[in-house]
């Protein structure tokens, strides 16, 4: 079986843009959140969209770790997950957790919380489990209960930082390819506006990315003026009481971040 390489993210956290250069690359099949379907048939819960079933996708957790190893028979494999879509399951399944290579990817839930706001557009909708480090939390430490980090033989995380990527694409992906052993493809940074299938499930999230030639920095200009965030906490406050529970988890994985590898020719 080739190599499964999993993205543990939470949403607004830039891992779509980063699952678009994965995907470039020509040598990785690239997997799409494969338990959401299943999340959304078990959360069922009046008032949030109703979820979208893929198409020829199995929607029993056992079946869609099958499905998994099937395509991994074939080809390299790259999976972006919500942990928190299936995270009782993952953190039974050790011997999924032994098969996969793990990776994290984060985002400082100030960002994280705000650009969620931006696209729902209520606060009220918004719950803790939805903005994500909690449940990456949980399978960090679970991986670290079993020394199944992918780097000093599973001693340390290997955690990208999503601003650091939109801030420096080059030299993070640089550093990740390095890390995990590929070739570095800067091409693959590059691409053409196109929807993809995957983004159908909800929509309003993915206008951006659907649009975009590459990682473009700061595109939601709004998260980084201090004086519309303090604004915006002021008015709505469950969004930063939000943010400050989100922040210690965070944080916590935040000092395992890759640093940007310099590129050769780069300013």
């Amino acid at each position: 079986m080739n190599r499964i390489i999993v993205n543990w993210m939470y949403p607004r956290s830039l891992t779509t843009v980063f699952m678009r250069a994965i995907t470039n690359r020509g040598d990785f099949h690239t997997i799409f959140e494969p338990t959401l379907p299943l999340y959304w048939r078990n959360r069922n819960e009046p008032g949030v969209q109703s979820h979208q079933d893929y198409e020829g996708w199995p929607v029993v957790y056992e079946e869609i770790i099958r499905k998994i190893y099937g395509i991994a028979e074939q080809t390299p494999t790259f999976i972006k997950e919500c942990p928190y879509h299936a995270i009782d399951n993952y953190l039974a399944d050790e011997d999924y957790l032994r098969r996969c290579t793990h990776m994290f990817q984060i985002r400082n839930p100030k960002y994280v919380v705000l650009s969620f706001w931006k696209v729902i557009g209520s606060q009220r909708s918004m719950r803790i489990e939805d903005i994500g480090p909690l449940a990456s939390d949980r399978i960090f430490n679970r991986l670290s209960e079993l020394g199944l980090h992918a780097l000093d033989n599973g001693k340390t995380p290997l955690v990208i930082d999503g601003d650091d990527f939109q801030n420096d694409p080059a030299g993070i992906m640089a550093a990740w390819c390095e890390a995990v052993g590929l070739e570095f493809k800067p091409e693959t940074l590059r691409w053409t506006p196109e929807w993809r299938p995957e983004y159908d499930h909800c929509k309003d999230f993915y206008y951006d990315v659907s649009g975009s030639t590459g990682i473009q920095k700061n595109m939601e200009a709004f998260l980084y003026d201090d004086k519309v965030v303090d604004a915006v906490f002021e008015d709505l406050p469950m969004l930063k009481m939000l943010y400050e529970h989100c922040l210690p988890y965070y944080e916590k994985l935040y000092q395992y971040r890759l640093k940007p590898k310099k590129i050769r020719g780069s300013l």
